[in-house]
């Protein structure tokens, strides 16, 4: 764990550059120069393009991780995995993208009459499929070569850089609609060919069809497995994209716009975990492999204290100032209909967190398959909760539906790796984790009883300094006060030993 740690503090630091970013385009430019229908447009060409990249990899994307110890042989440039799998995902784009055109008439008809200026755009999903695509792949290959940094920079800052130069030009009429998606669009092809060109760079970029080599007994491990995560790919779309598409379905887009900057806020607190489990994933990968039952339980408890404290702590720091938020927000009085998905959406995922690399374990096992059927039984209970919920409680119906799904997929995980392995994520550090969280979150809601918020301060123009020194300061009483227990109490040694040296250099710990 101590090496995930290393290896993922570059990368954390970078994403949450990216999350400043992120929350700028979201929460200033989207809001003062987007309308929710324009932001809802975007949301769903991105959601579907997302979501069609996960089956036109044809579980390459999972298989990757699991194979690549089988293929690692640096002089034979790892037997051509990386062209092999280019040449596979390829295929995958032409089948499902052949699938994806011929049923164009359905999609149209189901946004027809809450979301018709979709309608106009479907010709660039394929291009932004195979864009996306491409860039998953390659961001895969560079994680098992434990290159993760490039990866955060151009995806969570190159990215946005972009597209906050797109809104800023749409802003001032330089390009229309029309060439802000296109330029989106662009954005993740330059960002693929970059990261080629990095990989290049490091002597990684395995292209030689000499060396292609997949070993007989293998073909048929990986092309069952690969099917099952095709399966599998059904029931992540379900999960992970049901609600934001089925706002647009029957809701109208301007709804899935003020949802998708709700959820966003709502997700920031996983980011950590990204970074930690592009880590975990490949060292997962060889503990199966060498069957250290041991390291695996160690890393899913460590990942898991971890993950819940520092998800824990993001998630006070939001919900606590959430008012404060939409009052800094252009038009924030629009997007305020979106509170509550914010702590639903943030609810559900500091609950994921909390629950370790289970999802890494059980996919990089002989059990995948179990993984992949809960999945489908899970998203078909997400599609039922949304459907019955969004016509009657909106968008706070939608962030419902997807918490109770991911509750529900976590507790069948837990329970499994339990029954099989006898691992679980939770120790007696886990009570300590909870009790400082409840603490640091009764103070903070007493900070905020004592300031009431206005309703409506952030309305329309100008810097409002006392909003933003109160957001300060209560942020920084909040996290200062966990930072402190965190480090006295000593539940996390993996923080403490990242807070020692830096202690030791300002004098404040003996060397």
């Amino acid at each position: 764990m101590g090496l995930v740690i290393r290896q993922s503090f570059k990368s954390t630091l970078l994403t949450y550059v990216g999350v400043g970013l992120g929350a700028l385009n979201l929460l200033f430019f989207f809001p003062r120069y987007l309308n929710p229908e324009l932001i809802g447009l975007r949301e769903l060409l991105l959601g579907v393009a997302l979501s069609l990249s996960i089956f036109t990899q044809l579980g390459m994307q999972s298989a990757m991780s699991r194979f690549f110890p089988y293929f690692q042989d640096h002089p034979r440039q790892h037997n051509g995995f990386l062209l092999f799998t280019l040449g596979v995902v390829a295929l995958g784009l032409l089948g499902f993208g052949g699938l994806f055109v011929g049923f164009q008439g359905l999609w149209e008809g189901l946004f027809a009459d809450k979301s018709a200026a979709v309608n106009a755009y479907w010709g660039m999903i394929l291009p932004l499929t195979g864009m996306m695509m491409l860039q998953n792949v390659l961001e895969i290959w560079a994680r098992l070569h434990y290159r993760i940094v490039v990866n955060a920079l151009l995806r969570e800052i190159g990215l946005r850089i972009t597209l906050m130069g797109l809104t800023l030009a749409y802003a001032q009429g330089m390009i229309g609609w029309d060439g802000f998606l296109w330029g989106m669009c662009a954005s993740y092809g330059v960002s693929a060919l970059l990261l080629a060109g990095y990989l290049h760079s490091m002597g990684i970029l395995y292209l030689n069809p000499a060396f292609v080599r997949v070993r007989r007994a293998l073909r048929p491990i990986m092309a069952r497995y690969s099917l099952w995560m095709i399966v599998g790919g059904a029931g992540v779309v379900i999960n992970e994209r049901i609600d934001g598409l089925m706002l647009a379905w029957l809701a109208g887009l301007a709804s899935t716009g003020i949802y998708s900057l709700s959820f966003f806020i709502g997700t920031i607190i996983e980011m950590p975990r990204r970074s930690i489990s592009q880590i975990a994933g490949t060292l997962i990968t060889h503990a199966w492999k060498a069957k250290d039952f041991q390291a695996l339980a160690q890393l899913h408890r460590q990942a898991a204290l971890n993950q819940m404290l520092i998800g824990g702590i993001l998630l006070i720091l939001i919900w606590t100032q959430i008012d404060l938020v939409f009052d800094l927000m252009p038009n924030g009085h629009v997007y305020r209909e979106g509170k509550w998905v914010v702590l639903w959406i943030g609810l559900a995922r500091w609950f994921d967190m909390s629950n370790g690399v289970n999802t890494e374990i059980i996919l990089n096992s002989p059990y995948y398959r179990f993984n992949l059927i809960s999945i489908l039984l899970l998203g078909m209970i997400s599609f039922t909760a949304n459907y019955l919920l969004i016509p009657v409680y909106g968008l706070t119906g939608a962030a419902a539906g997807s918490t109770l799904s991911i509750l529900l997929f976590n507790l069948l995980k837990g329970g499994f790796l339990w029954f099989r392995l006898g691992i679980q994520p939770f120790n007696h550090q886990t009570i300590k984790a909870l009790a400082l969280l409840l603490g640091v979150y009764a103070v903070g809601e007493a900070m905020d009883t004592l300031n009431p918020t206005q309703d409506h301060l952030g309305e329309e123009t100008g810097i409002h300094w006392t909003l933003l020194w109160r957001m300060f300061y209560q942020g920084t009483g909040i996290a200062s006060l966990f930072v402190f227990f965190l480090y006295r109490w000593k539940i996390s040694p993996e923080i403490n030993g990242m807070i020692d040296p830096l202690f030791r250099r300002i004098g404040w710990l003996k060397a």
